[in-house]
């Protein structure tokens, strides 16, 4: 009796081992699938990062200020246009010789026109479009000029070679790029129907607004995106991304004289 209950004891416990390595066995097969999937994931979606629009303190203390809404004046010093997690090639060049593809395709950049008409965060599926006010609006009696600058916060796999920054401002437009790689049609050279090159190896984009007066007002669009036709947008910069960040200053700050005495 006892070696049939020894013998029983034996079977359930290779029955326990036996269901405890299957039930290991199929935890390692999910965990290495979820681990593909999580992986599969992560490589196929490039990344625009959060943009950020910010007032330095020096710009502030004199009044400069930012709002989306020009009928309800929220002011702040900082705005944020939230982030596009799969940022595939979108392109700006429809309706060009350098594109197949007719005005209003859905890969298509909407028009400088539409972008600047819809305030606060507008983005599609696969850029990022902000528009947004800056207001010199002061309790002082101050004249400036004012600075914008969007820079390159962070970056992988070279993404910003294929990046493109159209900022609109009062309905003017400038498309900035990094030159043509050796990939491009002509190396060194401007990319199609850009602008303007990146002011610097961090820096897009640097622009000054002379004599800024009280009650002064700029309205700014800002549309991101990777050109799909770009040379240098290839698997290899898939799982890559770009944050960047545009900041307000001042310089020349004079108190102007008070024309009441």
């Amino acid at each position: 009796m006892r070696r049939k209950t020894r013998l029983a004891e034996k079977v359930l416990f290779a029955s326990k081992v036996f269901r405890l390595t299957k039930t290991a066995r199929f935890g390692i097969i999910v965990t290495a699938i979820l681990s593909f999937l999580i992986f599969a994931i992560s490589f196929y979606g490039m990344e625009a990062g959060n943009f950020t629009f910010t007032v330095d303190q020096r710009a502030y203390q004199i009044g400069v200020t930012l709002y989306e809404n020009a009928d309800n004046k929220r002011y702040s010093t900082r705005l944020l246009a939230e982030k596009v997690e799969n940022a595939d090639g979108m392109t700006d060049l429809c309706g060009t010789e350098f594109s197949t593809r007719p005005l209003g395709h859905p890969s298509c950049i909407p028009s400088n026109e539409e972008i600047h008409s819809k305030e606060g965060s507008n983005n599609g599926e696969s850029y990022i479009a902000y528009t947004f006010y800056v207001e010199m609006q002061s309790n002082g009696n101050y004249v400036a000029d004012l600075i914008a600058e969007i820079d390159i916060i962070s970056t992988s796999k070279g993404a910003e070679e294929a990046l493109r920054v159209k900022v609109i401002i009062d309905g003017v437009a400038t498309v900035y790029a990094r030159r043509q790689s050796e990939y491009g049609q002509n190396p060194g050279e401007l990319e199609p129907y850009t602008d303007q090159e990146f002011h610097g190896p961090s820096t897009v984009m640097r622009q000054s607004f002379i004599n800024f007066n009280p009650g002064d007002v700029k309205k700014v669009s800002v549309v991101i995106w990777y050109e799909g036709y770009d040379a240098d947008h290839t698997i290899n910069l898939w799982s890559g991304g770009v944050k960047l960040a545009m900041n307000f200053t001042v310089t020349n700050v004079v108190l102007l004289e008070d024309d009441t005495n």
